[in-house]
């Protein structure tokens, strides 16, 4: 790494390294309830408990509403969320994870900290706050300052 030249194509592989890790210890924690990575955000996204619209979940985790309700969809039959649509065909509801999903977050935040740990073990403290204070930075938006 001290020969790379610093430039965004450096940051993106890194980053993409960094993910790719982090993702397959996800995936690999989350196998046995038949989820995937796919999955993690969206529970994580719902687990403080105040349920959230479709589309509040798609602006959170900045991906495509279609994608969105593939993946409650898949949530729902699994048990893991439901929602409080109160009629059929309902538009606008709120999303919930159910106990069955709780017990997941539960899981999850539990490995992800373990994880973290040791992804960035490598770390001094110091670094560790940096790296994240630099991260949101630089995904912040011009406007969002």
């Amino acid at each position: 790494m001290s020969n790379c030249k610093v430039d965004l194509q450096s940051v993106i592989t890194g980053l993409s390294k960094l993910k790719k890790k982090a993702l397959k210890s996800q995936t690999e924690m989350l196998k046995p309830f038949g989820l995937t990575s796919r999955h993690a955000g969206y529970i994580i996204a719902l687990s403080d408990g105040r349920g959230m619209t479709m589309k509040a979940l798609s602006e959170t985790l900045c991906v495509d509403p279609a994608n969105t309700t593939r993946v409650i969809a898949y949530l729902d039959e699994m048990g893991y969320v439901a929602n409080d649509c109160q009629k059929d065909g309902c538009r606008k509801f709120n999303v919930f994870l159910t106990d069955k999903g709780k017990h997941v977050a539960d899981e999850m935040k539990k490995s992800l900290e373990c994880n973290s740990l040791e992804i960035m073990d490598p770390l001094t403290s110091e670094e560790k706050l940096t790296f994240v204070k630099l991260l949101f930075k630089m995904a912040m938006d011009n406007d969002e300052e």
